[in-house]
């Protein structure tokens, strides 16, 4: 049996993404997709996938793919074991498989009435989904964002507070869903001057050193599928968290991201990107250089919609 193993190497969306490369594999050489040491496998299942270990046997005949390599897909095939560690392949042949991979993806269903029940009481109001990446994504400066500083850089509370100003300026009843790095309680001003509210699953998990950064006083998994629902998400620049529930789970959503260059407290500015069904290059494209994104002057034109949209779970 031939077997490509996805292991515990990155955080959960990167993961997920990689999920689609590894489909491709499997259809072109007949690998069988396994995941291997996912701590979230207790909260969601992927249909096709087996878990596995590779253990010794899987290290017999092997293949490591990092990165978009050339030839990467033909030497999968001389293998009979892979150990993908790479969600980058050739764009045309990983797009079709981006939404019907994303569609393996299930939440638990106990799991996912947790979501339905938390949604619930906002089913009348716009409802706006709000991503915050901290932890291994630094804040570099407080005074200034520019998101090529970096290759992870955390976006300045500042800016996620403007942004929701001026979308509660627009839609002034709405509530915000809120998904961020270690606790809410770090967000003192969000509380404050924000109907904000959070999943009431609390995380079950303690990350590894190496994997510190991911870590969150919420459940992943269900902050994954929550963010899913919500058609306007106001998210972080670069992070896979934002893009994978915006662009691959649920229907389109659109994220609100700062712009390509250098920004201030004084003159945040933000645009919009709608990239149902395209993987993480045109993500990262879009926050890094600006492809794709629409500068946004009123808020009252973004797309929101009373209620979550959580049929599609």
């Amino acid at each position: 049996m031939k077997r490509v193993f996805i292991t515990n190497y990155v955080g959960l969306t990167s993961r997920l993404e990689t999920l689609a490369l590894a489909f491709m594999i499997s259809d072109r050489h007949g690998h069988e997709v396994c995941l291997d040491g996912w701590p979230e496998l207790d909260a969601i299942a992927v249909s096709g996938t087996t878990t596995r270990s590779r253990g010794l046997l899987g290290r017999l005949d092997s293949v490591k793919l990092r990165e978009d390599m050339p030839g990467n897909l033909a030497l999968a095939g001389t293998h009979h074991n892979v150990n993908l560690r790479t969600h980058q392949g050739p764009r045309e042949l990983l797009e079709p498989y981006y939404l019907p991979t994303a569609r393996r993806v299930k939440l638990r269903a106990d799991l996912a009435d947790v979501i339905r029940t938390a949604f619930a009481p906002y089913a009348g109001r716009p409802l706006v989904g709000v991503h915050i990446r901290r932890g291994d994504f630094p804040l570099i400066s407080p005074t200034e964002f520019d998101v090529n500083a970096f290759v992870w850089p955390a976006v300045p509370d500042w800016w996620h507070e403007h942004v929701m100003a001026d979308i509660q300026k627009a839609v002034p009843d709405v509530a915000f869903f809120v998904s961020c790095s270690g606790s809410l309680d770090a967000f003192p001003n969000l509380t404050k001057n924000f109907d904000v509210f959070t999943m009431p699953a609390a995380s079950p998990y303690r990350h590894s050193a190496r994997q510190s950064g991911h870590q969150s006083s919420t459940h992943p998994a269900v902050d994954l599928f929550a963010l899913a629902c919500c058609r306007v998400l106001v998210g972080s620049s670069c992070s896979t968290f934002t893009h994978y529930p915006a662009h691959m789970l649920g229907g389109p959503t659109t994220v609100l991201i700062p712009p390509s260059h250098k920004i201030f407290p004084d003159n945040p500015q933000y645009g919009r990107i709608d990239l149902h069904g395209q993987g993480v290059a045109d993500w990262l494209a879009a926050c890094r250089t600006g492809a794709g994104a629409t500068p946004v002057t009123d808020a009252t034109t973004l797309p929101f919609a009373r209620g979550a949209h959580v049929d599609w779970m």
